[in-house]
């Protein structure tokens, strides 16, 4: 089953955030810990519900009760001020802007914008992130778009085949974190 995000599921949906987050190799995780930064993310997820990891931002994939992944995402036209809500939340706890996740602008134009999916490894090839993916048109034409974009790490092949396999071109490249990723995009008929 495919449902939005509810705040309850924060500390299963970090978990499975922290995965890429990880995987990104950002800086953060030199100022913080994993589980001070899972707390943090969590707290955020509950608490800030618009922000670029918050809960309605968010749909998740059950099966056997139990999240098998997350996708969060949104429209271009949000994304400069995404973040705003969590660098106010780091201030309150006495943390810098130093301590957010991402600098750079991600999106294109008119897209809405799939920032993360993963899936848990426990639920790996049981057709989660093609379930998740095949979900995301219902959401962009909440927004208004016709077309999903989303960045895939260019080094990271098993991604890349899953998103060409689900219908993604590559429109551009961009660089995350010091990482080069293709921005690839899926149109779709409203």
């Amino acid at each position: 089953m495919i449902r939005p995000a509810q705040p309850e599921d924060a500390f299963k949906a970090m978990e499975l955030v922290m995965i890429v987050l990880k995987d990104m190799e950002l800086d953060v995780f030199d100022k913080l810990s994993e589980q001070q930064l899972k707390n943090l993310l969590a707290e955020a997820f509950q608490d800030l519900p618009d922000y670029r990891y918050g809960y309605r931002n968010a749909i998740v994939k059950e099966l056997d009760n139990d999240i098998a992944g997350i996708a969060f995402g949104y429209p271009d036209h949000l994304e400069k001020h995404i973040d705003s809500p969590y660098i106010d939340f780091l201030y309150s706890r006495n943390l810098s802007d130093e301590y957010r996740l991402f600098n750079e602008l991600e999106t294109f134009k008119d897209e809405w914008y799939l920032d993360t999916i993963v899936t848990s490894p426990h639920f790996r090839r049981r057709g989660v992130a093609s379930d998740l993916l095949d979900s995301l048109p219902i959401l962009a034409k909440q927004h208004d778009r016709q077309i999903i974009g989303l960045n895939v790490d260019q080094v990271n092949k098993g991604a890349q085949k899953v998103y060409l396999n689900n219908g993604f071109g590559k429109v551009g490249e961009i660089e995350i974190a010091g990482h080069q990723y293709d921005h690839l995009q899926k149109k779709f008929a409203i």
